[in-house]
């Protein structure tokens, strides 16, 4: 009996492996896909910074403390918004791959840790998938919430700065 339970075990660790190994892959072409986004808001929020003295009133009359206001407020959710692409399995609380509860982890492995391929083998051979997948779950899941909350606040931030923009065009031509 134990011979036919090593096949179906070497099947769920190859099964954990491939997982694995395709969601390191596609985290590499994510990265791809944030560098071009960051890049493209970085070039339209040079195009903002360039039109801010546009919407100043004259010298005289805008003093150093209402710049910095304006400042916070129009370029403020920028980095919210960066701030989206930052929490990671590893930045993020309570989301780390570490050994927990007895089980190893298979499906995200901290490439920091010199990791040797036997161990990582060993460790595919050991684990439970359900719980590794319940892990991976809850650990992916936690970090979806964590950039939904922030990309929210990004949006409210920027929803707060048209608002600003469009109150102060209201109040040049009053």
């Amino acid at each position: 009996m134990a011979t036919t339970q090593q096949p179906e075990k070497r099947t769920d660790a190859l099964d954990l492996l491939r997982t694995g190994l395709a969601e390191a892959q596609a985290t590499v072409r994510a990265y791809d896909t944030k560098a071009q986004i960051v890049g493209v808001g970085y070039i339209f929020a040079l195009g903002i910074v360039s039109q801010i003295n546009g919407l100043l009133p004259e010298p005289g009359e805008f003093g150093l403390p209402a710049l910095l206001v304006a400042w916070l407020v129009i370029i403020f959710p920028i980095p919210l918004f960066g701030h989206v692409l930052y929490p990671t399995r590893k930045t993020a609380p309570g989301v780390g791959a570490s050994e927990h509860n007895g089980f190893g982890h298979v499906l995200y492995l901290d490439a920091s840790k010199r990791l040797l391929a036997d161990a990582v083998r060993k460790s595919a051979l050991d684990t439970d998938p359900l719980k590794a997948f319940s892990f991976e779950l809850v650990a992916v899941s936690s970090l979806r919430e964590l950039k939904r909350k922030r990309f929210l606040r990004g949006l409210y931030a920027s929803a707060l700065s048209f608002g600003f923009l469009f109150a102060a065009q209201v109040y040049r031509l009053i």
